[in-house]
């Protein structure tokens, strides 16, 4: 197996899709399949699940005869991601299909720039794929992931919870406590990229702000964030990478009322 990353942006994307998935999980399969490279895990607190979808188009080399499953280490990959510098071309190969061992090579034509060379452990990971099974939203809006982001950042400061309202009129986000007292924001739906939702429906939903930062970390990969909204189901969020069919999907169970 063989996979080689040579467009600068996409080795960037690449990445920073890594270089925050030791929050969500400490060991992980990656799934390369001869189609595209698939990731599914859950986080530790198990409310969330991302996926990350790359084709065989998106690199610039993929060789996979046969799909291939590889159990890795999210901290030690972060490690070895950490030190590429722009000029690198990326280079993942596996020997053999059986291999305990992964080749990661960072490579660059600029003579200022040395070549890094890895070669780290696989992991036995024990777990399944989950059926995630495809459904109509009620509500599809669509942020500038920058300016998602930026209203999640700042309401962590206010509460443990965004409370999000959505009818055809408004899209209200809040959060509050005791301490701090509480932050509210009504956007006006003109300023949506896009927004759409099921005629007379109002849907009034609670997720932790913590785990929503941590899936904000992950704004500049994409310039806007889907969000899908159905009652008493997960919120989806989505970033499209550089081509329709790359995108990393996070799925977050919403906070029971107790009222």
């Amino acid at each position: 197996m063989e996979i080689v990353i040579q467009n600068p942006t996409r080795a960037e994307i690449f990445t920073t899709l890594f270089q925050h998935m030791k929050l969500f999980t400490e060991n992980m399969n990656i799934h390369f399949n001869t189609d595209e490279m698939f990731i599914q895990a859950m986080d530790h607190s198990h409310i969330s699940i991302f996926e990350i979808k790359l084709p065989i188009e998106w690199f610039d080399t993929y060789k996979v005869e046969t799909d291939t499953m590889i159990g890795i280490n999210t901290n030690i990959l972060f490690k070895v991601l950490h030190t590429r510098e722009k000029s690198h071309t990326l280079r993942l190969v596996l020997e053999e299909e059986n291999s305990d061992k992964l080749e990661i090579n960072l490579l660059s034509e600029n003579t200022n720039v040395y070549d890094r060379n890895y070669v780290i452990p696989l992991v036995d990971i024990d777990s399944e794929i989950m059926g995630i099974p495809d459904m109509e939203y009620q509500a599809e809006i669509s942020f500038p992931s920058v300016v998602f982001s930026t209203l999640i950042d700042q309401m962590n400061m206010f509460g443990d919870s965004l409370n999000i309202t959505c009818s055809e009129e408004k899209v209200e986000m809040n959060a509050e406590s005791i301490d701090t007292g509480k932050m509210f924001v009504n956007i006006p739906i003109d300023d949506l990229n896009s927004f759409a939702i099921e005629e007379g429906e109002t849907l009034d939903m609670s997720f932790s702000l913590t785990h929503l930062k941590n899936i904000c970390l992950y704004s500049k990969i994409s310039k806007e964030i889907e969000v899908n909204m159905k009652n008493e189901y997960p919120i989806k969020l989505i970033y499209t990478l550089d081509h329709e069919n790359a995108k990393a999907m996070f799925y977050l169970a919403p906070k029971i009322n107790d009222d």
